[in-house]
């Protein structure tokens, strides 16, 4: 089995971050191997570029080993390229995308001028459809007709089944904005038409985000741009769509918020759109993960997401088990706190080896400046942030991993008293307890040894047991 995640628009981006921190984690099932592509017109989308980071920083570390042909993370991450896929491509309008000099002064060209406003035909796409899923259907129907991109995807996914996989095909996007309320009943379509021969090989699932979020334009944007007003009024009419068209989907699920957040200074795209991550985006995450779990052919589903209480969140409200991500968040946090301002000693020489048992273990010898070791830091500093956006969300109470933690930034331990408790629960896993399980004499080959039998050996020092 092999699963695909289209991420479709803005809001798609910030769902497969919290799906890659997922896959990482180890949340998705055993030994799969997940290809992720994009869909955006907005390519320099800040949200986009964020997530890009992060799938980037373990395409380089994916591949540590703990030993005997075994891989630390047993999900493996292939980008399928280009990625982005920007369907508009450089200061192109929507007449010049249709070609409207071929039909002006024809039926179908003035058709084509009642439909759509000047400032719609004319605003350039650099930054995305601006919410105005019209302007999306349209350019997407036309570039599927011509044969983009899709050629690219659909020979993969091909290329997949013909090695004997089956294949678990996951669309994630917003209902209520541009690009993904044109993208997803548009592609889900494309890829039963494009994949037909191998329906029994299969299952297609996809998410609908309604609306979560709120911002206020300020006075200078006159132009084209999304409106959070609108955002009630174009969910309405997309569901209303979905209810009377054929369902497109194996496994639907509905993922929104009854509270819409405020986001920080509006922007109209590009790099200055550059959202926290959101509760209601790890959900989203999380049905996926969901999907990927269901057998190919179990019966169509609809799905929706409920929780005890209006303004708070804990793991009773998940539909997941806390435990893995938990025991991955507490390495991650032993790894910022305990173990990267050591490894610096180490390399600058302020610190001596020999104090350092666990180093001498598995760490003598191992290059600490090669790429997949710098790109890890970086990662484990990313899900530290993430992780600190989702729970200090505004308007909400976030009950998962102990706000207090978060308390610095970049996101830090300000009192080592907090690890032991992590999740709220109180443990015997303090800072000097991680350290000292470190220090343990350990049966393991000593031939083998490396950053990824180190990182293995401290993220089960980080087991609660």
């Amino acid at each position: 089995m092999s699963f695909y995640f289209v991420s479709i628009g803005g809001t798609g981006a910030k769902v497969m971050e919290s799906l890659t921190h997922l896959c990482i984690a180890g949340l998705l099932p055993d030994n799969e191997r997940l290809y992720i592509t994009a869909i955006d017109p907005d390519v320099g989308n800040g949200n986009l570029e964020r997530t890009s980071t992060a799938l980037n920083n373990f395409n380089v570390f994916q591949n540590f080993s703990v030993g005997n042909d075994t891989l630390l993370f047993k999900n493996k991450i292939s980008i399928v390229r280009p990625f982005p896929w920007n369907p508009t491509g450089h200061d192109k309008t929507l007449d010049d995308l249709i070609e409207f000099y071929h039909h002006s002064n024809t039926p179908v060209g003035k058709l084509y001028e009642v439909l759509y406003t000047k400032k719609e035909r004319e605003t350039t796409l650099n930054e995305g459809f601006r919410g105005h899923p019209s302007i999306g259907a349209a350019v997407l129907a036309k570039k599927f007709d011509d044969g983009e991109k899709f050629s690219t995807l659909t020979a993969q996914i091909e290329k997949t089944i013909g090695e004997g996989e089956s294949v678990k095909i996951f669309l994630a996007g917003s209902v209520f904005g541009g690009t993904g309320a044109a993208g997803l009943p548009t592609i889900a379509r494309l890829l039963k038409n494009n994949l037909g021969d191998y329906s029994d090989r299969i299952s297609i699932g996809g998410v609908l985000i309604l609306p979560y979020f709120s911002f206020t334009p300020t006075d200078k944007f006159d132009e084209l741009f999304a409106r959070s007003e609108n955002f009630l009024p174009n969910t309405k009419a997309a569901l209303k769509y979905y209810s009377e068209k054929e369902n497109l989907f194996d496994a639907t699920y509905f993922i929104g918020d009854s509270v819409m957040t405020p986001v920080g200074e509006f922007s109209v795209g590009s790099a200055n759109q550059r959202n926290e991550a959101h509760i209601v985006e790890l959900y989203a995450a999380l049905a996926a993960a969901d999907f990927y779990a269901r057998p190919l052919h179990a019966p169509k589903i609809f799905k929706y997401i409920c929780h005890h209480e209006r303004d708070k969140f804990s793991w009773s409200d998940f539909p997941a088990s806390a435990e893995r991500f938990v025991q991955f968040a507490r390495f991650i946090f032993a790894y910022v706190h305990l173990i990267k301002p050591v490894l610096n000693d180490l390399i600058s020489g302020e610190a001596k080896v020999y104090k350092y048992p666990w180093f001498v273990d598995f760490l003598d010898g191992v290059d600490l400046t090669a790429p997949d070791v710098v790109n890890f830091n970086f990662y484990a500093e990313a899900f530290a942030a993430w992780l600190k956006q989702i729970e200090t969300l505004d308007g909400r109470e976030i009950f998962l991993i102990n706000p207090a933690m978060f308390e610095s930034n970049p996101a830090r331990l300000v009192d080592k008293k907090l690890f032991a408790a992590l999740d709220g629960n109180k443990t015997k896993l303090t800072i000097h307890e991680i350290f000292y399980r470190l220090t343990e004499p350990f049966k393991f080959d000593s031939t083998v040894k490396g950053f990824g039998k180190f990182l293995r050996r401290l993220y089960d020092t980080c087991a609660d047991n």
